[in-house]
């Protein structure tokens, strides 16, 4: 099977025109050997997305987008590569290849069908009770009274369970659901005698997935009884690790604007939308995962976080900032003023003043810093080094030396202590951890020595895809210099296996990346390199990358040099020698 649904991604991969194909979704024009438009993953008015069909990619020069069409695909349907796959195939009337199921899982498609069927029917029954019954004028004031009118009820499908223990059960027993089937959906529970409802005068909300399946319900009460809110049990259809409430009526936007706004429960989404914020979902509870990061980041580059206020809420914060940059997520946290969840502060203030705190959103990591200082006494040495020791593991989730190197800065000036030592606490943490192989960089970087050094690497690599056999002749610099973006170090690595085995080729490369990967790829494919002579290039990067390397290092222990001195560390004089010898090198390699 393997074999046959290689053949088969390669046949569509090679049928597919990625120009008609993205077409559909943006207006391109033809502009030298590229097609240009509007890139569909940021906001933009001058056209930065390009496609290059002989490349068989696209990349936007604002956002660092791209990929091949398979990746398009995927962001702009919300969806995994066999589902991108699938769509492509039917869209040029190619045969997916389908493996014989077994009759297990045939039982559970059957199975799984008609739960979604249980569940429509289900919420039908609950709508009609909220809407045409006088039982349901209750939930229908209360909701009102919370500013949710009909076209928001309609769009979310909520509706109302009557204050009977048989009332969905009978009423759907006469449409041929079995007791059994209500069982397995979570609608109805066991009791001594008999089954009977599981949610009772309850407002009922529908979650479902991304495609609009109705996997669960959500239901809340009308007064201040317990619990608030009771749910649909985890099953193999409704785990709530891979839901994003709202998702099916919010991805549009999410995708249009390039960030989602991410709150904790039902009704802060629901409240968000009918005030006309669309770009939000609900995590279901403060246990931000990693498949919803990975949800999110199908279409969108940024999530705003909107917890509660209390200590849970931001508690939770700081997790779900960790879990999304791990993903590759930029996450910003906004906190919401006068201690309300987001639900009360749009109803009491309205939109503009919601997303004026959008707006004022912190960075992701700046928030856990503070959060973390604020639960020591950084009044006396004992407890900056408390602070400073439970901060680490943030900084080391930094993508780059250079943001890491920002941190520290600011971490230092926020506490009142030498920047230096928080660099060798750093240092340390590196080595111990194992996460990364390049030298930790000068805390206030060159600017313009970084670009330079991006400029080689990207230039170095374009040549390498062009000839990846000489991939291994770059392989004591790197292994030395590291690379400047772990994006790039990925391209390096999976280029110099592919080529190891005689295995190499762009698709196979682009295949073997993740989608940050493929994004630096597509970067790295618009450069020009003379490739006549390859080898002599090669050199010249290479020469460059070490440059690059020694004068940062020569910068780094120059500045911590001048920190013991202060000081009076005793350290100052090892430092100040290495800086002599990094000086001598620099001397004895490029000259004055």
């Amino acid at each position: 099977m393997d074999g046959e649904f290689e053949s088969f991604k390669e046949q569509v991969r090679s049928t597919a025109n990625i120009v008609e194909v993205i077409s559909g979704y943006v207006p391109l024009k033809k502009r030298g050997q590229n097609f240009w438009g509007c890139c569909p993953f940021h906001g933009e008015k001058t056209p930065s997305f390009a496609v290059n069909p002989a490349k068989n990619m696209f990349y936007c020069f604002g956002c660092h987008e791209g990929g091949d069409i398979f990746k398009f695909i995927m962001k702009m349907e919300s969806c995994d590569f066999k589902e991108a796959l699938k769509l492509l195939a039917a869209r040029y009337g190619i045969a997916v290849p389908e493996r014989q199921k077994t009759a297990g899982e045939i039982r559970r498609e059957k199975q799984r069908e008609r739960i979604y069927e249980t569940n429509a029917t289900a919420t039908r029954f609950f709508q009609a009770c909220l809407l045409k019954t006088a039982y349901g004028k209750n939930a229908l004031n209360y909701l009102e009274g919370r500013g949710i009118n009909q076209e928001i009820i309609a769009s979310f499908s909520i509706g109302y369970a009557l204050d009977s223990f048989t009332a969905l059960l009978s009423n759907l027993g006469k449409r041929g659901y079995q007791g059994q089937e209500l069982l397995a959906a979570g609608l109805v529970a066991r009791g001594k005698q008999q089954l009977y409802d599981k949610f009772r005068n309850r407002v009922m909300i529908p979650i479902k997935d991304p495609k609009g399946k109705i996997v669960g319900f959500g239901g809340r009460v009308l007064d201040n009884s317990t619990p608030k809110y009771l749910n649909t049990q985890e099953t193999e259809w409704f785990n709530k690790r891979r839901l994003l409430f709202a998702m099916d009526v919010a991805y549009k936007a999410i995708r249009s604007k390039g960030h989602a706004i991410v709150v904790e429960g039902y009704m802060d989404a629901i409240s968000l939308h009918a005030a006309g914020i669309s770009n939000v979902v609900a995590s279901m509870g403060t246990a931000f995962a990693t498949e919803q990061a990975k949800l999110l980041k199908r279409i969108a580059s940024e999530i705003v976080f909107c917890y509660d206020s209390d200590s849970a809420g931001r508690k939770a914060s700081v997790r779900a900032v960790s879990i999304a940059r791990a993903e590759g997520l930029k996450v910003r946290i906004a906190g919401v003023p006068e201690g309300k969840d987001p639900d009360e502060y749009v109803r009491h203030y309205g939109k503009e003043a919601f997303l004026e705190v959008i707006a004022q959103a912190r960075e992701g990591i700046d928030f856990q810093i503070e959060e973390t200082i604020l639960q020591s006494d950084v009044s006396n040495l004992a407890g900056k080094v408390e602070a400073v020791s439970n901060i680490l593991p943030f900084l080391l989730e930094c993508k780059s030396e250079i943001e890491a190197a920002e941190h520290m800065r600011r971490l230092a000036q926020r506490l009142t202590i030498d920047e230096g030592l928080i660099v060798e606490e750093y240092r340390k943490a590196t080595k111990k951890n194992g996460v990364r192989k390049e030298s930790v960089y000068v805390p206030v970087p060159d600017v313009k020595k970084i670009s330079v050094r991006r400029q080689a690497e990207e230039q170095l690599l374009a040549l390498l895809v062009e000839q990846p056999y000489l991939a291994a002749n770059c392989d004591p610099v790197v292994q030395l210099t590291g690379w400047s973006d772990p994006a790039l170090a990925q391209v390096f690595a999976m280029l110099k296996a592919l080529a190891e085995h005689d295995a190499f080729t762009i698709d196979k490369l682009n295949d073997a990346l993740d989608g940050a990967g493929q994004s630096a790829l597509a970067g790295i494919r618009t450069k020009v390199v003379p490739t006549q002579e390859g080898e002599q290039f090669m050199e010249v990067c290479l020469r460059q990358l070490q440059r690059s390397f020694l004068e940062q290092e020569y910068e780094r222990h120059r500045l911590l040099a001048d920190e013991y001195e202060r000081s009076a560390d005793s350290r100052f004089m090892q430092e100040l020698l290495e800086t002599q010898r990094i000086k001598d090198e620099i001397k004895k390699l490029y000259g004055n």
